[in-house]
């Protein structure tokens, strides 16, 4: 069992720790339970935002509590929206107040690392789930898979890949039109190919 004070199933706590695990830097928006396991759990740094001050001195008692000595970078929100993020990321979890989650997601996923992975929390609510959905529209060249709510638990787990737009796949492995099935079949080139083996 992970020992944590604040507002996350176990099932949340367990798919924090094994990402955790594997991330070097990790960027948190909305503190609290899970600043606690993504400092304790993490290999390298950890900023975390908030929008809530009065959130982020309650966490760092709760830090101080827990024994975890690890503190992360705290900083505000506002001010963190308006700065060119630096660095890749290996995992961003994003929990801050609800009308600001779609926003960090678009202005943090250019930050993400190739094989890195974004968090959504609470997508067992409607509005988290419709901002999966904005978010997907914008992103989905990028994207490799998504997990919702993840081993029974409240998280979505989104992990990037390298951009891959649309292409005419008639086109770039050259297929006539009639292999396609937009023109009649082309009974000899057919034949031709099945000699062939193809």
């Amino acid at each position: 069992m992970i020992l944590y004070i604040g507002d996350l199933s176990q099932n949340d706590a367990l798919i924090l720790k094994e990402l955790a695990q594997q991330s070097n830097q990790i960027l948190e928006f909305g503190v609290g339970a899970s600043t606690q396991i993504l400092a304790y759990y993490g290999t390298g740094s950890l900023v975390t935002v908030e929008t809530d001050l009065k959130w982020t001195e309650r966490t760092k008692e709760n830090l101080k509590l827990l024994g975890i000595p690890k503190e992360p970078y705290f900083e505000d929100y506002y001010t963190f929206m308006q700065k060119y993020i630096v660095g890749g990321c290996d995992l961003i979890f994003d929990d801050g107040a609800d009308e600001f989650r779609l926003p960090f997601a678009l202005k943090t996923w250019p930050h993400l690392k190739i094989g890195g992975y974004l968090l959504f929390h609470d997508t067992r609510r409607q509005s988290d789930v419709n901002n999966i959905g904005e978010f997907i529209k914008v992103h989905s060249p990028e994207i490799e898979s998504v997990y919702i709510n993840k081993n029974h638990s409240n998280i979505t787990v989104i992990k990037k890949k390298s951009a891959e737009f649309y292409e005419d796949w008639n086109v770039v492995e050259g297929r006539e039109p009639w292999e396609s099935g937009y023109e009649p079949v082309d009974v000899e080139k057919l034949k031709e190919k099945l000699n062939n083996g193809k």
